[in-house]
Formats: C-alpha cells, sequence, structure tokens
C-alpha cells in the first residue's frame, strides 16, 4: 500500500536528518511517495514612501534570488533521498511563497496535503521550540491537526523496531493504527506495545492495540506486549527503554485543544519532556 509522507526542508543540513531517518527506515521503498516541502521568506518589506519602479525591481530580484537559494536546498534533499533508495518518480518538490510562518505554513500544507505524516528534522524542532510561548490565535489551529508528527533530532541507521506506548486513550490508538499502516510490508521493524495500568485494564488496552496493529496486515509475531507496574517516571521509561534496546521510533498519541502551538503539539509533561530530550530515536506523536 502507498505512502505519502511530507518531508520538510531548510536551508540548515540538519534538516537532511528527516530525509536520512526516513531513507534508513523503510526497505521498501516503491511504494513509498516523498514530498519535499519549503516555504520561502518574502524578501525585505518597502514601505510605501519607498514603493518606486527600481524598488520594486529590486525587491523582485531578491525573491527570486531566494528562491534560487532554496531550490537548491530542495535539490540537496531530493539527491540524499535519491542516494537513500527512493524512486526519482516518487519524489516530488513543493516551494511556495510564505503565508503566515513557517510552521504555520508547515501545518497548513500537512493538513490539506493529507499526507500519512509530516517529517520533521532538527531545525524544524527548533523552530517548535521557539514557539513554545508564543500565542497561536489563528483560526486555523483551533482545530486537531489531520497527521501525525515524526520529529527526528539525529539519525541512527543502527536502530530499528518501534516502541508503541498505548493508554486507553483514542489518541494512542491512532497512533497503533498509522503505526500498523507505515509498517505494512516491513518486516525488519518489530513492535512493542507498552502499558503502565492495572493488569486487567492493561490487557483490553493491549489487545485492543494489537487488534489494530493486525487490522493492517502487521504481522502477529513481530508484536511484542509489554505490561509495566512500576512508579517510574514514564518519559524517562520510554527513553531508557528507546536507549537499552535501540528503538528507532518512540511512538504514543496525544490529546487537547489548546491554543498554543507547542501545547497543542504536546499534551502534559510525557510528550513534551520526550520532545525536550530525546535522542537517536525519532519521535512520533499523534492527535
Amino acid at each position: 500500500m502507498e505512502k505519502h509522507l511530507m518531508i520538510t526542508v531548510s536551508e540548515d543540513k540538519s534538516s537532511l536528518y528527516a530525509a536520512r531517518f526516513t531513507g534508513h527506515f523503510f526497505s521498501d521503498k516503491k511504494n513509498m511517495r516523498i514530498t519535499l516541502f519549503h516555504s520561502a521568506p518574502p524578501p525585505p518589506a518597502l514601505w510605501d514612501n519607498e514603493r518606486n519602479l527600481q524598488a520594486n525591481i529590486q525587491q523582485e530580484e531578491q525573491r527570486q534570488i531566494i528562491r534560487a537559494r532554496i531550490q537548491k536546498s530542495l535539490k540537496h534533499a531530493k539527491d540524499e533521498c535519491l542516494s537513500m533508495g527512493f524512486h526519482s518518480e516518487n519524489i516530488n518538490t513543493k516551494l511556495q511563497d510564505r503565508v503566515y510562518s513557517k510552521v504555520n505554513d508547515i501545518i497548513q500544507e500537512g493538513e490539506k496535503g493529507l499526507y500519512d505524516a509530516v517529517v520533521l528534522g532538527r531545525r524544524g524542532l527548533s523552530m517548535l521550540e521557539k514557539l513554545f510561548d508564543e500565542s497561536v490565535s489563528d483560526e486555523m489551529f483551533q482545530q486537531t491537526f489531520t497527521f501525525p508528527l515524526w520529529l527526528c533530532r539525529s539519525v541512527d541507521p543502527n536502530r530499528r523496531n518501534i516502541l508503541l506506548y498505548v493508554d486507553g486513550s483514542e489518541t494512542s490508538y491512532r497512533m497503533a493504527d498509522h503505526v500498523g499502516f507505515i509498517l505494512t510490508g516491513e518486516r525488519r521493524h518489530r513492535v512493542t506495545l507498552l502499558v503502565m495500568d492495572k493488569p486487567e485494564q492493561a490487557n483490553d488496552i493491549l489487545n485492543k492495540a494489537t487488534s489494530l496493529l493486525i487490522d493492517n496486515d502487521f504481522p502477529p509475531d513481530l508484536i511484542h506486549r509489554q505490561p509495566v507496574h512500576t512508579e517510574e517516571n514514564l518519559a524517562k521509561l520510554l527513553m531508557d527503554e528507546a536507549d537499552k534496546k535501540g528503538y528507532a521510533a518512540v511512538a504514543l498519541g496525544r490529546s487537547g485543544g489548546e491554543n498554543n502551538l507547542l501545547k497543542r503539539i504536546f499534551k502534559g509533561d510525557v510528550c513534551y519532556t520526550i520532545f525536550k530530550e530525546i535522542d537517536g530515536a525519532a519521535l512520533w506523536v499523534c492527535h
């Protein structure tokens, strides 16, 4: 089954972490479509009293210089994807003029493009961090994101498998469904379902999450169930597990409808702590 991922691109080479993670993660690339996305910042604005024919020409020249520079970054990212084994006919580049902010444009494109996931590299993470204390009041941010986010702070090609935390929430079940879909046809990765709850409730949660994976034709023999009974901090537990067992990604759901961008993405301390501190593994977040 075809999967379509949007990978954000910037002029910073660390943005290639997103492409590299995706390339290392998937062994079967023939059914992968990639859209490399960048929104170009505008040239310096002109005051009304500065506007004349020459100033307008110079402003347009600056716009073209900016776009040419970004086209170069997009080509570099495409070359990286090709070197990772993605097929040229399945790679699309999309450069648009900045409408809102860089992050807001990524979110809008992610929602209207119906991507199976939006993948951000290191540069994208720093952009999100800068917005943590900013108020986001645009109407489009009043709704829940319609796409999972993959956040890649670094890349370790030797990592395998997914650590999927489920807690009985609808968002965690949506993440289980997402993981099952993404891993269709991929037998190189196992999924460990981790739950922290009382035994009876934990078993029900694990059964439902297991069914969601199997419904996506994920092989039952690649599913490991790990109920945990501990008072340990959940974020620390997940990161320790990811490091100890070399997981490629930690996946979990979140909920909430706050207007603040980062608080909308990371509900509560667990997601936000992992976002700030995880290294080596990617963080997958589903709404």
